[in-house]
């Protein structure tokens, strides 16, 4: 899995690409996901369009980056889902849990909805 990342307003776009599979990938999200935290960095957009497969160790990057963060009083969004990556979603009911996007844009915007009074 390769990781880009880039800032649009206070929000952190990350672009993942490959496989979705633990290992060493699963170590390299967490600590961009703690340094992120740290850098007071807590809304986060993960770009799923280049991501072809994911497994139950995926999924649990992904619970255990929104759990970092909306513990920091911050959200994770994710955009670009296909129908093969929406799928395990689906089964084990996280699409109730985690905010899904057709676009990047959109998810980005989603945060400045929630912050207006």
């Amino acid at each position: 899995m390769d990781i880009s990342k880039k800032m649009e307003n206070d929000v952190l776009i990350l672009t993942l690409s490959g496989d979705l599979m633990g290992g060493p990938e699963t170590v390299q999200f967490k600590k961009l996901i703690d340094e992120t935290i740290e850098d007071e960095i807590i809304q986060v957009v993960v770009d799923m369009a280049q991501v072809q497969w994911m497994n139950s160790s995926g999924l649990g990057m992904l619970i255990s980056a929104l759990t970092s963060l909306r513990s920091s009083s911050g959200d994770l969004r994710l955009a670009n889902l296909s129908d093969r990556i929406r799928r395990p979603l689906e089964i084990t009911r996280l699409d109730t849990v985690f905010q899904q996007f057709n676009a990047v844009s959109d998810a980005v915007s989603s945060f400045k909805l929630r912050s207006m009074p």
